[in-house]
Formats: structure tokens, C-alpha cells, sequence
């Protein structure tokens, strides 16, 4: 191997090797660094960014958590009791004021109730959930919001089935 490279460097004069010498012990390390190190320099970046955010998340998730306990400590939760069945969600549709936006309130297989809006204001829809689901004895299988033509009322379609 030397004797080639002693080959190959005798027939040039000292200026073409002083060139030869610098292209290999400077345009090199140029290459490997533009060619190697900087891009794995941002990756490294990149990386450490995700990381720092990654962090971040796991800990606001932790705070939520610390949030949870520290309120289900201070709030009582309210025990799933049996089904109310229809009458009963009719009767906590019509103190809610939304007997008159049902357009299909109907019983499912195996207990379970089928309740359909056409049009009903969202918002009221929506406190009535939060503040019935829980005690109602029921589980949400399938829901569905539509937007309708007027500004907050939805067309609603909500599955439940006994807990």
C-alpha cells in the first residue's frame, strides 16, 4: 500500500503535493463535518426539544392527577345506582327543559335506551349530561353531535345501556 502512494506522489512536483497534502488534511474534516456532524447536531437539537416537551407533558399530566385526588377528596362522588329507566330520564329531560327537543326517546335490547334530538340547544344538552350521567345508571355506548343550520343547536344521538 505504501509503495503505490510512493508511487502515485513521486512523478508530482512539491507544489502539487503541498495541494494534495491540504486538500486531504483540510477539505477532509470539512466534508466529514458539514457531511456528519452537522446534521447529527440537529438531530441532537431536535431531540432534546422533544424530550423537554415530553417531559413538560408527563408533568402537567401529574399535576392533573394531584388535581383529581385533591378533588375527589374535597367533592363527594355520587354512586352508580341502578337504571332509571325511561320514565325516569323523561322525567330529568322535562326538569331540564328538553322534553320538547326529544324527537325519539325509545328502549334498546337488554335495557339499554335509545334518545334523539333533532334540534336542541347544545348547551343545555350538554349541562343536563354532565349532571345527570353520573347518577342516571346508565353508560354512553354511542353519541353523536350534528351542527345545524342555527347557532347553538345540534341535532344529538345518544346509545346508552345499563351499567
Amino acid at each position: 500500500m505504501n509503495n503505490r502512494l510512493i508511487d502515485l506522489l513521486l512523478p508530482l512536483s512539491t507544489r502539487e503535493r503541498i495541494l494534495l497534502g491540504l486538500g486531504v488534511f483540510l477539505v477532509l474534516p470539512v466534508a466529514v463535518l458539514f457531511g456528519l456532524l452537522i446534521p447529527l447536531t440537529e438531530e441532537r437539537t431536535q431531540a432534546q426539544a422533544a424530550q423537554t416537551e415530553a417531559i413538560a407533558l408527563n408533568q402537567w399530566v401529574q399535576d392533573r392527577a394531584i388535581d383529581k385526588r385533591r378533588l375527589d377528596t374535597i367533592v363527594p362522588t355520587r354512586k352508580d345506582g341502578p337504571p332509571i329507566g325511561l320514565a325516569g330520564l323523561e322525567q330529568s329531560l322535562i326538569s331540564a327543559k328538553l322534553r320538547g327537543s326529544v324527537s325519539t326517546l325509545g328502549a334498546r335490547p337488554e335495557g339499554g335506551v335509545e334518545l334523539l334530538f333533532d334540534r336542541v340547544d347544545f348547551r343545555r344538552l350538554t349541562t343536563w349530561l354532565s349532571s345527570s350521567h353520573p347518577a342516571w345508571g346508565y353508560m354512553i355506548d354511542s353519541y353523536r353531535f350534528e351542527a345545524t343550520g342555527q347557532p347553538g343547536q345540534v341535532a344529538a344521538a345518544l346509545l346508552l345501556s345499563p351499567r
